[in-house]
This record gives C-alpha cells, sequence and structure tokens, in this order.
C-alpha cells in the first residue's frame, strides 16, 4: 500500500512539473530574428502588390478576422481613412486604375517587436500617386504598419503612411 501511495505520488508530480513546463515554455514564446525577416517580407510583398496595382496578392497581405471577430484592418492618412479590408480593398481598386508607386527604403525599415505575436513596421518609403502619368507626383512618406501573427503567417492589420520632410 505504500508502494501504491509513493508511486500515485511521484506520477503526481510529473505530471504537475509538465504541466508547468508547457505552461512555461508557452509563456516564453518570443519574436525572433526569423519572426523579423517574415514581417519584412510581408511588408515587402505588400508594397511589390501595391506598386504593380496586383489587388489580389495586395488582399493576401492583409490579415483577416477570425470567425466572430472585429475585422483588424485599418489604413488611416492625412485625406482619409479605412476600416475593415472590404473598404480598404475598395479603396485601391480605385487607386489602382491610376498611377500608384509604393517604394520603401528597403535598407532603413525598421521592424520593433510588442509581442511575440504582434509588430510595428517603419518604412521610409517613396509613393508616387495620380490619376496618369502626367498628374503623378511623388512625395516621402514614413509608413508605420502593425504586423499580426496569424495561422497563415504574418499579416498587415494597419498602415498609416505620415507624410515625411524631404531629404
Amino acid at each position: 500500500m505504500r508502494i501504491q501511495k509513493t508511486l500515485a505520488s511521484f506520477f503526481a508530480v510529473v505530471i504537475l512539473a509538465a504541466a508547468n513546463a508547457t505552461a512555461y515554455a508557452a509563456a516564453t514564446h518570443r519574436f525572433t530574428e526569423k519572426d523579423r525577416q517574415e514581417v519584412k517580407d510581408v511588408f515587402l510583398r505588400q508594397a511589390a502588390a501595391a506598386t504593380a496595382h496586383d489587388i489580389v496578392a495586395f488582399e493576401r497581405v492583409l490579415a483577416s478576422a477570425p470567425a466572430g471577430q472585429p475585422d483588424p484592418i485599418a489604413f488611416v492618412a492625412r485625406a482619409y481613412q479605412f476600416w475593415g479590408k472590404p473598404a480598404l480593398i475598395e479603396h485601391f481598386k480605385e487607386t489602382f486604375k491610376g498611377v500608384w508607386k509604393f517604394e520603401p527604403n528597403v535598407e532603413s525599415i525598421k521592424i520593433v517587436p510588442l509581442t511575440a505575436d504582434v509588430a510595428q513596421l517603419y518604412a521610409p518609403t517613396q509613393i508616387t500617386l495620380g490619376a496618369s502619368e502626367a498628374s503623378a507626383r511623388s512625395a516621402p512618406f514614413l509608413v508605420y504598419e502593425v504586423a499580426v501573427r496569424t495561422p497563415e503567417g504574418w499579416r498587415i492589420a494597419s498602415i498609416v503612411p505620415v507624410p515625411a520632410p524631404a531629404q
């Protein structure tokens, strides 16, 4: 009987230790250099899709709302605001009918993790836009974005282009 109690106590300790180790492992998940590269890659895919006027590829880099959750997409600029992926996609369908080039300075991109699953991205970017080549104008912006980890990988949840002084 004493051996059974000792074994039961031993197994209880092992189970509690395993549960504690699992909780500790989950709590120590970190934002890694691989995550940093993946955030940068999704941003560069966004830039390439925008410049190519590829609305399907552009939509793929944006976060989707999990079932029953609010749409996480926000695009806030000086002249306008778009809340939700459908509104943003409709805006860019119209924008892509004209001239739109999104050219980040790749060497100056900064990625700052907020948590293991959320990161801020800052990118000095040259944006060229207009109804036609003749009317298109280029201007420097500091683009601020928030990337989130999703089951599909890192995706963009918010975009805020801030006009920057010419360099």
